[in-house]
């Protein structure tokens, strides 16, 4: 039935598919991990951006279990002092900005990758090398806060790239290092998932399928304009779905009630759509848990039949199709 949905919606874009019901695994590709020469094959690795958020909220959720961070507590002393005084300079004021905030994006930093002098940088030249603290900067530039700390949701990259900087200040290893221990990538046998730099191992540039903008191929681009934990994982939408498979059923965190506190709406905004880590997003009524990544990639997981898809596109542009199809795929298989 899937294969169905995405021909209906995907006739002639490409795309790398995977489904997760019970103990059915499917894998379904179309095109060309590299145009006119190789074939896209589910072995394939993307990389996912924002959908990276949902592993980052979970090592943090992670900490706290270890009785390492209270999300509560503010992000002062947590962050470092030229960090601090970047957001300090920016209008705001770090003993007011808690992690729960940070984690369901309602700590009012704005967003640099909203601003067209992003895009506009990063085209000017696609291997120039950032910096988290370089992102931050252009954060407190390039636009004003959208509120007080918890007023409102408003979705920010800057959150978690705080966040990324906090898990490496509490366990003293880099952001991919510490990802990878706090999720036991290794021992949920996680293959075909790793941060794009800084892991304990780095995928080759073939192993990654050409991603486009707007007919442009990314594929070359520096991964550190989205690398410092709002974005920074590449991996087969294989790998996505069984890690969305494995939170969702509990085996990635030690107690029931974390898992519970990530998914639940209580002390959000009534009006927004974030969990910690990932969207409840209502389609016609039906609450699906959803993250998507610039690049064109997704992941999806019903509540009520236990799917999980994950999936990305090859074309940006074509990936409200692919949600369109993962999601009418969900909700057909309801019934």
């Amino acid at each position: 039935m899937l294969k169905s949905f995405l021909d209906e919606y995907l006739k002639d874009a490409g795309y790398s598919v995977h489904l997760i019901d019970g103990e059915t695994r499917l894998s379904i590709v179309q095109g060309d991990a590299e145009p006119d020469v190789v074939a896209l094959t589910p072995d394939h690795m993307f990389r996912i951006a924002s959908t990276s958020k949902t592993y980052v909220a979970a090592a943090v959720l992670r900490l706290m279990e270890q009785g390492k961070l209270a999300l509560s507590q503010s992000i002062a002393g947590l962050v470092s002092a030229e960090t601090t005084a970047i957001l300090q300079g920016g209008g705001y004021h770090v003993d007011q900005i808690t992690l729960w905030q940070l984690l369901n994006h309602t700590a009012g930093i704005f967003d640099h990758t909203q601003s067209d002098k992003y895009g506009e940088t990063i085209l000017e030249d696609t291997n120039h090398v950032w910096t988290a603290h370089e992102q931050l900067k252009s954060a407190m530039t390039w636009g004003k806060p959208y509120g007080e700390p918890g007023e409102k949701f408003q979705y920010s990259d800057v959150h978690y790239i705080l966040l990324g900087e906090i898990i490496e200040r509490i366990t003293s290893k880099p952001l991919p290092i510490a990802v990878r221990a706090l999720l036991d990538f290794n021992g949920h046998d996680l293959a075909e998932t790793a941060w794009e730099l800084g892991d304990t191992w780095q995928p080759a540039p073939d192993q990654r399928a050409h991603q486009f903008l707007a007919g442009d191929d990314t594929h070359s681009w520096h991964p550190s304009n989205d690398l410092f934990g709002g974005g920074g994982l590449v991996a087969t939408p294989r790998d996505v779905a069984q890690f969305y498979r494995l939170l969702m059923t509990g085996k990635i965190f030690d107690r029931a009630e974390t898992l519970a506190l990530m998914l639940s709406p209580d002390g959000h905004p009534k009006d927004s759509p974030y969990r910690l880590g990932l969207f409840e997003q209502d389609h016609n009524g039906h609450p699906i848990y959803e993250h998507a990544g610039f690049w064109g990639t997704g992941a999806f997981f019903d509540n009520v039949t236990g799917i999980v898809v994950a999936g990305g596109t090859l074309q940006h542009e074509d990936y409200h199709l692919l949600e369109r199809a993962l999601v009418a795929f969900l909700l057909a298989a309801r019934s």
